[in-house]
């Protein structure tokens, strides 16, 4: 993989690797359309960069618990009824059409294709499409949380601070931002370059693809994220194991 990045040919790599997954899944995927035949299955390509699989059942169960979990959250941080709550990066709408119909749900990405799915297929709840740097297309303090699932793990540094800033725009004051980032890594999950730097509370990025995507990879110490968010936000819980990754909630002042 690191070889791939550095020759510039990870993409043909990650489609390469795509078709094979698809393969291996296929049989699954059909026996789980027949056992659930009200399922709008999402494009399988999309499903592979977005998830890095293609697995059908997968996508539900995943998204099921993790709902569970970030309904759990806002809910011990949040009194109202129906909170207003963005899915920010919501991709194929894995995790929102999970969440409680009590609440009012929103959705936002910036990837064209899984905004028009999600629009055609997923009822009851709102979506559209947002830029690779801000604004959200939302008013200031209009929604009442915001849940970013593995959406800093693919951005730069200088995107870190300009959307922690955005998303204190558009929550209200009082507010349950929720992000999952990759706080831990394995003993061999770093090169040794890149250990250091993590080590010394520096933010890690893997870049040489395009911005946003899964392969463009970025590693949050705590003290790093700690001092990134606290211009806007005072930190309720976190980081805590969260599906591989660290939850972090945090309060909008």
């Amino acid at each position: 993989m690191a070889l791939a990045r550095r020759l510039g040919v990870l993409p043909l790599f990650e489609r390469a690797r795509f078709l094979s997954v698809a393969a291996r899944t296929s049989k699954a995927n059909r026996a789980w359309l027949r056992g659930h035949p009200d399922f709008t299955p999402p494009p399988l390509w999309w499903m592979h960069d977005m998830y890095s699989h293609a697995s059908y059942e997968l996508y539900t169960k995943t998204g099921r618990d993790t709902a569970a979990g970030i309904a759990n959250r806002i809910d011990a941080h949040l009194s109202m009824e129906q909170p207003r709550v963005i899915d920010w990066g919501c991709d194929l709408g894995r995790v929102i059409r999970h969440l409680p119909t009590r609440y009012h749900r929103h959705g936002f990405d910036y990837n064209k294709a899984a905004i028009a799915w999600c629009q055609k297929n997923l009822k009851d709840m709102s979506f559209a499409v947002n830029g690779p740097r801000p604004p959200l297309p939302a008013e200031p303090a209009s929604f009442d949380a915001l849940y970013a699932l593995s959406v800093f793990t693919h951005l730069s540094a200088e995107r870190h601070t300009t959307w922690f800033a955005e998303i204190a725009r558009v929550l209200a004051p009082g507010g349950i931002f929720l992000g999952a980032f990759h706080t831990t890594v394995r003993a061999d999950q770093l090169l040794p370059a890149e250990q250091e730097q993590f080590d010394a509370g520096n933010l890690v990025v893997r870049s040489g693809v395009a911005e946003g995507g899964r392969t463009f990879t970025a590693y949050h110490p705590e003290a790093y994220l700690r001092a990134t968010l606290a211009p806007h936000f005072d930190i309720l819980e976190g980081p805590m194991p969260f599906f591989g990754q660290g939850l972090i909630v945090a309060r909008r002042r």
